[in-house]
């Protein structure tokens, strides 16, 4: 039996979504105006440190391009992951059987978060900053000559970037488990229709491609020598979390798909033996002009089988997949060739 659309509480939009929404009424493409706020950043808090000499004039410390990458970067790719759910259940709604009132309730479950959620993943990132990564920054500090003020500065600034930054998780898994529910709402999936079935897999994919961009920017702005064992559990846990977020929820329609093709092909089997049947009585009775036309059923039931066995039953297509796994090795490579130079350079 096929879930029906649940009855949502109205809920109020987190403050990350009113930003957002602004961001995106401005002239500017949203990503511009995002990059330019992540260079504004890094340069104003430089500069606070040239006026104030908490830093060696007109020398960048690699460490704190991460803070405004992470206060920026989600931002901007939770907007993009907004408009591909938006364009992916346009996509799949020829599959379901909601009226309007009730499209419009998943539109806004899609793209816009509770505020409560939002404020309890900020508390939440904020409380493994605090015990996990600001221990690994303290000793990276002293090194780049950084004094205590601008340590505090610094620290403030890491602990705002990860606490909104974070969000970009908790909005990963909210579209996830709708994108789960979503798919279960269908009553029959249509092996010769895969269009629309395919559309939930550019979600799936997009939100592990988002993850390996944070992680693969983070890799090449962090320090190598930094990297304490607690941070890179977590990156760990973000490689494998995006191959979880590609697969897992998809995993229905790939049971559905299935279990149709399996359909089609027992009814193919039960026309192909009646066939063989009436075949094989045409011969013994030799009604030569039946055996002609039986024999041409045949071939076309052997065509019809071809066919049905080459239907796919994963949902998304080859060049998705291929994406999210050069994406997802980017990371692995950049990490590899920092231990390498590492190794060569004895740092």
């Amino acid at each position: 039996m096929k879930n029906k659309p649940p009855e949502t509480r109205p809920y109020a939009p987190s403050f990350l979504d009113r930003f957002m929404d602004f961001i995106a009424r401005l002239p500017l493409p949203y990503w511009l105006t995002y990059l330019l706020l992540f260079v504004l950043e890094n340069l104003l808090v430089h500069a606070l440190g040239w006026i104030f000499g908490w830093l060696p004039a007109f020398t960048f410390v690699p460490i704190l391009f991460s803070f405004p990458l992470w206060l920026w970067g989600p931002m901007a790719l939770m907007t993009h992951l907004n408009r591909v759910a938006q364009q992916a259940l346009a996509d799949f709604c020829p599959l379901l059987e909601v009226d309007d009132q009730q499209l419009e309730r998943l539109k806004r479950e899609f793209t816009v978060m509770p505020a409560r959620s939002v404020l309890l993943s900020a508390v939440i990132w904020s409380i493994i900053y605090i015990g996990l990564i600001i221990p690994a920054f303290r000793s990276s500090f002293a090194d780049y000559g950084i004094g205590p003020s601008f340590s505090g500065l610094a620290t403030l600034e890491g602990l705002i970037s990860f606490a909104i930054g974070s969000a970009l998780y908790y909005h990963s898994f909210r579209q996830l488990r709708l994108v789960n529910w979503t798919v279960k709402m269908v009553g029959q999936f249509n092996l010769f229709r895969l269009n629309p079935v395919y559309a939930f897999s550019r979600v799936t994919s997009q939100i592990g491609v988002a993850w390996m961009v944070m992680l693969s920017l983070t890799l090449l702005i962090f320090p190598i020598k930094l990297a304490s064992a607690p941070l890179l559990a977590i990156l760990a846990a973000q490689a494998l979390l995006a191959v979880a977020a590609f697969v897992l929820p998809l995993l229905f329609v790939n049971r559905r798909l299935v279990f149709e093709k399996r359909r089609l092909l027992a009814e193919h089997n039960l026309r192909l033996e009646a066939t063989l049947k009436r075949l094989h009585q045409s011969i013994d009775e030799q009604k030569m002009d039946e055996v002609g036309t039986l024999n041409s059923a045949v071939n076309s039931l052997n065509i019809e089988r071809t066919i049905l066995t080459g239907i796919p039953t994963w949902p998304w297509r080859a060049n998705t997949l291929t994406t999210f796994l050069s994406t997802l090795g980017l990371p692995i490579i950049i990490f590899l060739i920092q231990l390498l130079i590492k190794k060569l350079l004895g740092i």
